[in-house]
């Protein structure tokens, strides 16, 4: 293979949906063992940071994940979550409460209560657990915030139980916005946000908070420096949450629905860049580029064309490239999740794409997430912390998909 075709089957790799995320994403919550934190030269005001920690610290409560065993039950995993009203209703991470034979929560003062899981949506790694609502009274519900709003460099405050070590508070900034990252399925994440406030394992289900105290983002995973081993994962690493407003849309179908699953169309897909443009000689330079059409798919019922792939598994020419949904610009694979996520399995929806030149309508009715787009479950291992409780070890997730990823 040549420098320019290295080259471009390089790009073409990074931009493809199925292997967006080739670096390293460690899910934390029940996770890693021995992270060595970075140093922190964050300057902040103490007084703002220790009255929010006051107000919103007794909402933030211990996740414990048990699994069943025989005639008694054994500690799975661990992190954190919040509470969101009165009733009981606490959030928390996917990842932290799947497999869970029992999920019981910790409160600031030590009470602990068995909790019942009432949604989950493995597809932005969100759960909603609910407790009685007398083990929550004198607690102050953590409000959200409007995520659309955040700018990098505003202030960020993660509260959660890493390590177990509970009612633990950091304090950076926000790092940027509308970022991407794998979640439990072969879909990403998208509008996730990314803070240099330290976060590790145990935090997964936390808060990361705004300086009126306000919910921002569940913090749910680290992104690992290219080369760096897991047990070096504090060292260059990322810490990621999915925004409130992720949360607050899908609040009343979870809290009334055992899984909320994404609309799916059922493609692969690459980002128009300009080494893929340049290489297959396409007509525009943006867009998302139709590279497979799943078996049984919405995409496959509404005639969508894939480009195939060469020997090489690189794309070739001939394929659709989708221009807008409903109208709004679609310029690259995450513009395109964030428009599905506006609509619901069942809704039509109208694709403009390009076609041989042209510009072609493609009405499509999105289909419910089927089950063998899930990945398996991760391994865990259980691990002896100070206070005696345990997190499980988690290896890197699987980011590459078992069969034809979407």
């Amino acid at each position: 293979m040549n420098r320019l075709s290295k080259s471009f089957a390089l790009a073409v790799t990074s931009l493809s949906l199925a292997v967006i995320a080739i670096v390293a994403f460690a899910w934390f919550g029940p996770g890693l063992d021995r992270v060595t934190p970075p140093a922190s030269a964050s300057l902040f005001d103490e007084n703002l940071v220790q009255r929010i920690y006051e107000e919103a610290s007794p909402a933030v409560v211990d996740v414990n994940v048990d699994l069943q065993m025989a005639q008694s039950f054994n500690r799975l995993g661990a992190g954190s979550g919040f509470l969101i009203d009165m009733e009981g209703h606490i959030v928390t991470n996917n990842h932290v409460i799947q497999d869970a034979d029992r999920v019981r929560v910790s409160f600031q003062d030590r009470t602990s209560v068995e909790a019942e899981v009432l949604g989950m949506n493995p597809a932005n790694d969100l759960a909603i657990i609910k407790v009685d609502p007398d083990a929550v009274k004198g607690i102050t519900p953590l409000t959200l915030g409007d995520s659309d709003n955040l700018r990098p460099g505003q202030l960020a405050i993660a509260i959660g139980s890493p390590f177990g070590l509970d009612g633990s508070v950091t304090v950076g900034v926000i790092s940027g916005v509308d970022r991407t990252i794998p979640s439990d399925i072969s879909r990403l994440i998208s509008g996730a946000v990314q803070t240099d406030a330290l976060i590790n394992p145990g935090n997964s289900g936390g808060p990361l908070l705004n300086r009126d105290g306000q919910v921002v983002g569940i913090n749910t995973a680290i992104h690992v420096a290219p080369g760096l081993a897991p047990r070096t994962l504090g060292q260059g690493s990322i810490a990621f949450a999915v925004p409130s407003n992720t949360l607050g849309d899908l609040l009343p179908r979870m809290k009334s629905k055992g899984e909320v699953k994404p609309p799916w169309l059922g493609i692969g897909a690459a980002t128009l860049e300009p080494l893929l443009v340049e290489a297959l000689d396409l007509p525009v330079d943006s867009g998302v580029y139709v590279t497979q059409v799943m078996s049984g798919s919405p995409a496959q019922e509404a005639k969508l064309i894939p480009s195939g792939a060469d020997m090489e598994g690189m794309p070739t020419r001939g394929g659709d490239i989708i221009l807008s949904l409903n109208e709004a610009p679609v310029e690259t694979v995450p513009d395109l999740i964030t428009e599905l996520n506006k609509h619901l399995p069942g809704d039509e929806v109208q694709l403009t794409v390009l076609r041989d030149g042209d510009e072609v309508a493609v009405t499509v009715t999105l289909a419910e997430w089927p089950e063998d787009r899930e990945f398996g479950s991760r391994s865990r291992e259980r691990l002896p912390i100070p206070d005696e409780r345990s997190l499980p070890r988690i290896p890197l997730p699987d980011l590459f998909p078992k069969n034809d990823p979407k």
